[in-house]
């Protein structure tokens, strides 16, 4: 009965339409182009009303535009288009029945627009330069999410890792796109240390959607987040960056060429070099570090006619990560009671990942088809089409033979003692022998197809001798996909301990071994995937309602199973509260309200299938999970300055649950689907300028993540006085868990030189959950790691910037500077900066994972490791 309630009130939000009282009317029309004279097809043209947005629509493929505007009062026209600045005409004011021509260019800008939450209401842009300013360690995209949107986390990989955990989930529960490409990651990554470069480039970056759950159908099958990342086209002839550090380095070249008809060739090329080696040295092990890791990848679009588009992708990733350990200490402990653990090693590791993908698409724009009574009351439908096909590869070696001698002692911590900070008594001696030859290659072919259906309604109507207005904007997609996995894996990694000699467990008739992980495996795979979804924007006088339901489907030949992912988004924005689109410097505020249902099920991929000991289980279902999220959109205006606040609220019911650990950044599954569990809690967001003309971000997130084995009662140690009790408990923590995570980005720049400017990369979050190794269920994610938390400052000086030299010396005149300018340096130099980077200014020593070590007593001691302590790194960055 209640499901009819809910769909009676879904059919009732659908059909809410309103009314507007017309005016006489009047017409602007004209045509947006850019610096080039080239038009710009699909720019954006917004009317605005005492500063609220009462109509928009879009140019067409000739970059034309016409809209009806109320005569005899004043407004103004908005003109956008990505990659370029924003255009706010003069106040304007019309007679009734004429028309204004009004030709518009847009001057070519450096802004991303980034998209969180993956809709229109939550639309934040940022320099490019802001995102290349970041001091970010790993050199990655993806590690700078944490700062532009709530709920992210880096988990135990701290700051050398580019995966993240959303919400609760796990590293393998995000979807990642480069152009309408889907991306995929090494598997066999266990360590931080051994990651290399992300497929996306920031130096070839014009756009990111990133939504932290409640996404579209259009999306793939995951449980956690979407990442939709689009690369820009050049708009010069020929534009190259270069930039170093101490980490690496990156070359970038791009170009356009004009054709007839508006039609062009665009292309780009990036390399990236990076090398951690540097970083490494900090770490307690101490030894010979050897990470390389290259990237090179071309984006090439031809528009081969007026409506249609070619597209080519390719990347070619190299990661290789060798250690030939020496020696390494660690403390822990508190004040009156430190433990050391001293290690000595014999032999080496050496991990290489080789990573391809090659993508072709085909775009096509149908004619619009314009339908129209008369000039008031009329419709526009056009239908899109893009066909797509991809590879991937990737071809990755692990390499490991390494014997380790430890001695665990407790050191003397009495200040008054003579051997105060020495060994007092040796808990523990034995060695450790890791070995590993793991081979993984893995093959994904996918053919694509999508469909999008765009129909636009104007009407007016003439009720009571009222005129009425009413706009309703309709969008359909579909689409379906086809992919071929193949996967060829030779697994054979073991654990051997030894104290005092003896191999333990100790037999006298055998040597065991007891971690042994070996598995010999073909996989050869078909995936079937297809999605509809259908987008409906009601626009009135009291308020805009945004309603987009649509339904995904996914078929795999290995377990025969059908997973079918019904989702709903819905945004109501009161038309009471006006938008910022104008006028910044005036008192103004918009609220939406955004509501979301689905079904967010995630087939299993390899990873999922195989078992703590190799084995692979070809049963695995689709882990499935209900999704909730509720949450307001805030735009405001405080000290003549734009704000954003966004609090969200969200609940995940999970069950089918492939049970997982984590070590560092691997996730080793149990290869079956024995959990359920949930995850709630609370974002909040604010953005804004801080700081005049600056960006800055401020994320905070509670949550709890809670999980349990479906045949196994959990159990926790509770001390009670002297004793210690067992107490039955429902659900356990995740390995994902996190009470709470705060993360800022702030700018500044000194008052009479904003050409230097500092800013501050702020992390805070509480400590996640973990078990003993090979014993972590009944009692299970018992522990916590300590609190993380890190402090990254970057110091940034303009050295030279072509644009503000023009605007300072030439008033904007660009002719007037290449006439004059007799320097080729400047001529051919846009910009150049210089930046000077700490890393973990307050040199904590964050956890990553634990040895184990037991003493001759039979107890386990926890000894942490650490990542990367303080160090400087020199960076810059010249454009041409």
């Amino acid at each position: 009965m209640q499901n009819y309630k809910v769909f009676s009130l879904l059919i009732l939000l659908w059909l809410v339409a309103a009314a507007v009282k017309a005016q006489d009317l009047a017409v602007v029309r004209g045509i947006v182009k850019d610096e080039l004279d080239k038009e710009l097809a699909f720019a954006n043209v917004v009317l605005m009303i005492d500063d609220k947005q009462a109509a928009g629509l879009t140019t067409d493929e000739n970059g034309a535009y016409k809209i009806t505007v109320p005569a005899e009062k004043p407004f103004y026209l908005l003109f956008s288009y990505a990659g370029y600045q924003r255009t706010k005409t003069n106040l304007m004011r019309l007679e009734k029945n004429t028309v204004q021509m009004l030709n518009i260019v847009l001057l070519d800008g450096k802004d991303v627009e980034v998209i969180v939450e993956a809709n229109a209401k939550d639309v934040q842009t940022i320099n490019q330069e802001d995102l290349l300013k970041i001091a970010n360690a790993s050199g990655n995209l993806e590690s700078i999410l944490q700062f532009l949107t709530a709920g992210v986390s880096a988990g135990t990989g701290g700051e050398l890792t580019s995966q993240y955990s959303v919400r609760g989930g796990n590293y393998d529960e995000n979807l990642i796109y480069v152009n309408g490409f889907e991306v995929y990651r090494p598997l066999l990554i266990r360590a931080s240390q051994q990651e290399g470069l992300t497929f996306p480039n920031v130096d070839m970056l014009q756009s990111l959607t990133f939504s932290n759950g409640g996404f579209k159908a259009q999306y793939g099958d995951k449980m956690s987040s979407v990442l939709d990342i689009t690369y820009r086209r050049p708009k010069e002839k020929l534009e190259i960056r270069a930039g170093g550090s101490l980490l690496g380095g990156q070359i970038y070249a791009g170009g356009a060429k004009f054709l007839d008809l508006g039609r062009k060739l665009t292309w780009q090329v990036g390399t990236r070099y990076k090398t951690t080696q540097y970083l490494l040295t900090s770490q307690a092990i101490r030894g010979e570090y050897v990470p390389t890791f290259l990237d090179v990848q071309a984006n090439v679009i031809w528009d081969i006619s007026k409506r249609g588009q070619l597209e080519f992708i390719g990347n070619y990733s190299y990661s290789k990560f060798q250690l030939t350990p020496r020696d390494g200490s660690n403390d822990t402990g508190l004040f009156n009671y430190v433990l050391n653990l001293t290690s000595r090693f014999e032999g080496k590791e050496v991990d290489d990942f080789k990573t391809s993908m090659l993508g072709l698409a085909y775009s096509v724009a149908g004619k619009e088809q314009r339908r129209e009574k008369d000039e008031q009351n009329y419709s526009v439908t056009q239908v899109r089409h893009r066909f797509g096909a991809a590879y991937y590869q990737s071809l990755e070696n692990e390499r490991i033979d390494i014997l380790g001698e430890y001695w665990l002692t407790q050191k003397e911590t009495n200040f008054g003692s003579e051997d105060f900070g020495e060994p007092v008594a040796t808990l523990s001696y034995g060695m450790t022998h890791r070995f590993a030859r793991n081979f993984l290659s893995i093959g994904i072919a996918n053919i694509n197809y999508r469909g999008t259906l765009d129909h636009n309604i104007y009407k007016v109507k003439t009720k009571d001798s009222t005129q009425v207005s009413t706009s309703h904007y309709h969008s359909t997609r579909w689409g379906a996909d086809y992919k071929n996995e193949q996967i060829n894996d030779d697994l054979k990694e073991w654990t051997r301990y030894d104290s005092l000699y003896f191999t333990v467990p100790f037999d006298t008739s055998a040597v065991l071994i007891p971690e042994y992980s070996r598995s010999e495996l073909t996989l050869n795979t078909h995936r079937f995937q297809g999605f509809i979804q259908h987008n409906w924007n009601i626009v009135s006088k009291n308020y805009e309602l945004d309603i987009c339901g649509g339904l995904r489907a996914n078929y795999w030949t290995l377990n025969n199973e059908l997973v079918l992912s019904p989702r709903l988004q819905m945004l109501y924005t009161p038309r009471r509260f006006s938008s910022p689109v104008g006028d910044s410097t005036r008192s103004s505020k918009a609220l939406t309200f955004k509501l979301s249902f689905g079904a967010y099920n995630q087939p299993p991929f390899y990873r999922e299938l195989r078992d703590l000991q190799g084995q692979v289980n070809t049963n695995v279902l689709a882990q499935r999970s209900w999704q909730g999220v509720a949450g307001v959109v805030w735009d405001f205006v405080a000290w003549r300055r734009r704000f954003k606040f966004i609090s969200e609220m969200f609940y995940k019911r999970q069950h089918n649950l492939v049970g997982y650990d984590v070590d560092n950044v691997r996730v080793r599954y149990y290869g079956q689907n024995n959990m359920s569990g949930y995850v709630a809690g609370w974002d909040f967001r604010l953005n804004g300028e801080f700081v005049r003309g600056l960006d800055s971000w401020l994320n905070l997130s509670f949550m709890q993540a809670r999980e349990r084995f479906d045949t196994i009662q959990h159990k926790r140690r509770e001390l009670n006085g002297a004793s210690i009790d067992t107490v039955l408990v429902e659900y356990v923590p995740k390995p994902t868990d996190q009470l709470f995570i705060l993360s800022m980005y702030f700018q500044d720049e000194l008052p009479q030189a904003p050409w230097a400017q500092v800013n501050v990369a702020l992390t805070v979050g509480a400590g996640m959950a973990f078990g003993l190794p090979n014993n972590n269920i009944e009692y299970r994610n018992t522990y916590r790691y300590l609190p993380y938390h890190r402090i990254d400052i970057g110091f940034s000086f303009a050295l030279w910037s072509q644009s503000q030299h023009i605007k300072k010396k030439y008033q904007s005149d660009k002719d007037a500077f290449f006439k004059a300018e007799k320097n080729v340096l400047r001529r051919t130099l846009r910009a150049a900066w210089l930046s000077l980077e700490v890393f973990n200014l307050m040199q904590v020593a964050n956890q990553s994972s634990y040895n184990w070590i037991r003493s001759f007593e039979g107890v386990s001691y926890g000894i942490p490791n650490t990542l990367t302590s303080r160090r400087i790194n020199l960076r810059f960055r010249v454009d041409f």
